[in-house]
Order: C-alpha cells, then structure tokens, then sequence
C-alpha cells in the first residue's frame, strides 16, 4: 500500500506539467464561471443531485440573501450538506411549485439519469421564464466515457473505494451510470424536446484522474489530453461537457 501511495503521489506532481502546455481552463473553472453568471442576478436556486456538497464551493458569486435549495435522492447525502433547504427527491418530480426558480444547477447529475428528458421537463416546470439549467458532466465519446459506460456498476465500485485508500480521493460513491443525456447532440436534442434553448455547450480536458495508480500509463495520457486540448476537431471527444440551458 504504501508503494502505492508513493506511485500516486509521483503521478499526482506530474499533472502539474499538463497545465504549463494546455491551451484552455480547467472544466471546473469554466463551469463556475457559467454557474456565476447565471447565479449572481437570481434570487432561487436549486442545486439539484447535490449530495453533501454545499452550493457555496460551486458558486463564488456571493449567496448572501439567496435561497438555495439542496436537492438529492440520496438521504443520508443530503444530510451532510449544509444547505438550510433540504428536498430529498428524484430530479423527476420535486415537491416545489410551478416557476419558483431562476437557476437550476446540476454537477456531474447528467450521467446518473436513466430518465433526462423527464427530469428537464421538470426543471422548465420549476423555472421562470428564462430560468437557466446548468450543468457540468462527463462526456460519452470521451475514451473515459466510454469506459465508465462499458465497465459494470461493481467495478466502478471496487476502483473508486481503491482510489480513496491509496490517493485520499474524497469522490462520492459510485452511482448507477446511463450516458443518455451526454454528448453534444443529446443536449442539443433533449433541450429542444423539453422547452429549453442552448444557450452555451463547452467540451473540456483537465489532467488524467483515473490512472494515478499507474506510471507511464498516466504521462501516456496526459499526452492523449494535451492533444484533445489543442486540436479544435476533436472537441467532441473531450472529456467534460459542461453548458448552460435556458428556459423558454
């Protein structure tokens, strides 16, 4: 084990090597950037699958005066958030009425749904006009998409408690995976059957997160990145998707 920590500490240093080259923001940054947008003139907001994660390390916009609402399925999740308005429910039906919502944020809740169009018909429900939904998530046709998509539930399971006692990892215990709701073009598709306009849709790279446990393969893929980084066509094979859908 504690070769093991040793190996993901070398390969945890050499990330820092990725960003001296690549061309573009880490997706989490960009995807706090479109949350502050849409955040900053609202005045209701549900963070919707949010677990334990308080909206504030989301946002950097102040939420002084905001109502945030913390929504999740997962009670025991829920509880740990310190959000003062907890829902414990489905993003497909939630227990608030008709337009009581100018933001809608959802990190990394896309894969998890078996049923995005009608979670999306019920943010329009939820939001005002021009409400925004907005989102970031890992991208299908990405080659870790792709992977995680293919891989059973058990061995998600096994390699995430893995990368928590060798790395520290705090990452939350693996839900259930779809993918119907995470490429470009089921974006583009859902909003449009659902009453949302696309407002902003980013593709993104940042280090490797899944090969820390092995050298040389890791560096391997950090290259893979940089490529996806700079080359502009291959966008749609990134590795994050991260956007902003309006409520129309």
């Amino acid at each position: 084990m504690e070769l093991a920590r040793r190996i993901v500490g070398f390969n945890k240093k050499t990330n820092e090597w990725y960003y001296r080259f690549s061309d573009h923001a880490h997706y989490w940054k960009v995807y706090q950037g479109v949350v502050d947008e849409a955040v900053a003139p609202a005045k209701d907001i549900i963070h919707l699958g949010c677990g334990p994660l308080w909206f504030g390390k989301v946002a950097t916009v102040p939420l002084d005066g905001k109502t945030i609402y913390a929504v999740d399925p997962d009670e025991e999740a829920l509880a740990r958030n310190p959000a003062q308005h907890h829902i414990c429910a489905y993003g497909e039906s939630i227990p608030l009425p008709d337009g009581c919502a100018d933001v809608i944020a959802a990190d990394h809740l896309l894969e998890h749904l078996e049923k995005p169009e009608a979670v999306l018909r019920e943010a329009h429900r939820l939001l005002r006009p021009g409400g925004r939904f907005v989102f970031t998530a890992p991208n299908l046709l990405s080659y870790s998409g792709i992977a995680t998509h293919l891989t059973p539930h058990w061995f998600h399971t096994f390699y995430m408690g893995l990368l928590r006692a060798t790395s520290g990892s705090r990452n939350a215990k693996p839900y259930p995976t779809y993918f119907r709701m995470n490429t470009i073009w089921t974006v583009e598709r859902i909003a449009k059957e659902t009453g949302f306009r696309v407002d902003k849709l980013h593709t993104g790279v940042d280090h490797p997160s899944y090969t820390v446990l092995f050298p040389g393969i890791h560096q391997a893929l950090m290259a893979v990145h940089l490529v996806l980084d700079k080359v502009e066509a291959l966008a749609p094979f990134r590795i994050t998707l991260t956007g902003s859908l309006v409520r129309e």
